[in-house]
């Protein structure tokens, strides 16, 4: 499902050398240490659009099915960067889902994958004050808009696991 761009070689120094429009934090996840992932900055293809290039020195054919079989059955959304810079800037980001998610899913299940997709850890779409909310618009594209919480939002922290789960946050998307 996620789509694969791969790099030309005049324009590369690695043996092996895709684009995916994977986010990075799920393609890194996805493909652990069989490859390095990283980062697309790039306008050529465009960093929005894939944002994650995957790159390997030294690799082997059957490496190379692997990892072409992990990305081509990974499920792709919308770049965490980008729904947060839309949010920030434009108060709301939407998009059509019928470009990111298998037909056969509902609309509970398309909402329920893009909020786990959301880095609700990060203050700057959610702090105390401010909250995300995903809505189903009459066209049938995802709605992601900031909204003010109706009171201030302070969790307590009973246990350990708790902690650790608020203290460890990636510090970008």
């Amino acid at each position: 499902m996620a789509r694969v761009i791969y790099c030309h070689p005049s324009q590369t120094r690695h043996a092996y050398h895709v684009y995916t429009d994977l986010d990075f934090w799920d393609a890194r996840k996805l493909l652990g240490n069989l490859a390095t992932v990283g980062r697309n900055f790039g306008h050529q293809p465009d960093g929005d659009v894939y944002p994650s290039q995957v790159v390997a020195d030294s690799i082997s054919r059957i490496e190379i099915r692997v990892i072409e079989r992990r990305l081509a059955k990974a499920i792709a959304s919308p770049p965490r960067h980008v729904m947060v810079k839309a949010i920030l800037l434009d108060g709301a980001y939407e998009f059509d889902p019928k470009t990111y998610y298998p037909e056969r899913w509902g609309p509970t299940l398309m909402l329920h994958f893009t909020r786990q997709r959301l880095p609700m850890q990060q203050s700057a779409i959610s702090s105390p004050y401010k909250t995300v909310r995903l809505t189903l618009t009459e066209a049938g594209n995802i709605r992601i808009e900031q909204v003010r919480r109706t009171e201030k939002h302070d969790p307590v922290i009973r246990t350990h696991h708790d902690a650790m789960r608020r203290q460890i946050v990636p510090s970008c998307f």
